[in-house]
């Protein structure tokens, strides 16, 4: 019988005692072997580490390495990737729940793929459904082209199954965006992403979420909230530009970037809006919008920070 390839779980951990122990369970009765879980921990203060020695003392293929200083969230997922040994890598979260077959299904549905998905069921805290899929807001479906990533991004880490060769080519993380949307980027200049419409993994909502994903968190209004969402956009893709300009796989990325930091600077920019629409079933096509939405996204991105900037302090 053929030896199937080891697969690396990616568990990066901090803080998170509440619900660490639920994870870790999921995870050591995945169906498939073999199977690593490497774990870094970014100098938790609560009883994450001892939850994972715990487990540890049962579990021989759980290997754990606490980091000498704070890493945060990206360098922290950077540097457990650089630690798993498997051939293909699933980044894990310390707080969901997987489902025993998860990572079965998805090394069945990876095939020639850069990146296997999948869809997945929100709970709440304390572990309830909340009756919606990550499907219920983003259309999810197999992917071959880059401009969808560059303004939106729907492939979460935590539902991701991808080739270790592709850190060859997205290492070192950047420090503008998410690891997960990075690796789907970089994925599609490789190759394709394939998606199974299971719900293989329960992704726990709650107040230390990084993603706010069903939009209940707003640390900012007004101005400062309209500053900091256009920097961090031209951020965004002036990284997917320096890429593509690296790379050459999309000239797209290069287009929206030009076009995005004139928006910076200016009352309007009619050609980022008419660059988007025109490109619509490609750039728009993650989230599920319709016609009018889209007309409505394409004019808000027409709109430079000048004229928000008079807005709010005049109006």
């Amino acid at each position: 019988m053929k030896q199937l390839p080891l697969i690396s779980i990616g568990l990066c951990t901090y803080n998170g005692a509440e619900f660490l122990r639920e994870q870790l369970e999921s995870l050591v009765h995945q169906s498939y072997r073999p199977l690593e879980i490497r774990v870094r921990d970014d100098q938790s203060k609560d009883d994450t580490l001892s939850i994972i020695h715990e487990f540890q003392s049962k579990y021989s293929f759980i290997h754990l390495i606490q980091n000498q200083k704070r890493l945060g969230l990206q360098k922290n997922f950077e540097a457990v990737f650089r630690d798993c040994q498997g051939q293909f890598i699933a980044p894990c979260d310390q707080d969901d729940i997987w489902h025993p077959q998860k990572l079965e299904v998805l090394y069945q549905y990876i095939g020639g793929h850069q990146i296997a998905y999948h869809d997945s069921l929100l709970i709440d805290e304390e572990g309830k459904s909340m009756d919606f899929r990550m499907s219920d807001k983003f259309r999810l479906q197999n992917w071959n082209d880059q401009e969808p990533f560059l303004l939106f991004n729907c492939i979460s880490g935590h539902s991701m199954l991808f080739r270790k060769t592709l850190l060859s080519t997205a290492l070192p993380m950047p420090d503008t965006g998410f690891y997960d949307h990075w690796l789907a980027f970089v994925a599609l200049s490789m190759g394709s992403i394939t998606f199974c419409p299971e719900p293989l993994v329960n992704y726990r909502q709650h107040q230390s979420n990084h993603t706010d994903l069903i939009g209940k968190k707003r640390s900012t209004r007004g101005l400062d909230r309209a500053i900091q969402r256009i920097s961090r956009e031209n951020q965004w893709l002036e990284v997917c530009a320096r890429f593509a300009k690296a790379a050459n796989p999309s000239t797209s990325a290069k287009k929206m970037n030009e076009l995005a930091q004139m928006r910076a600077s200016s009352f309007f920019c009619f050609a980022l809006g008419w660059e988007i629409w025109k490109n619509r079933k490609l750039i728009l096509s993650i989230p599920s919008y319709s016609r009018f939405a889209q007309v409505t996204f394409a004019l808000r991105y027409s709109i430079g920070l000048r004229t928000k900037t008079f807005f709010y302090t005049y109006l």
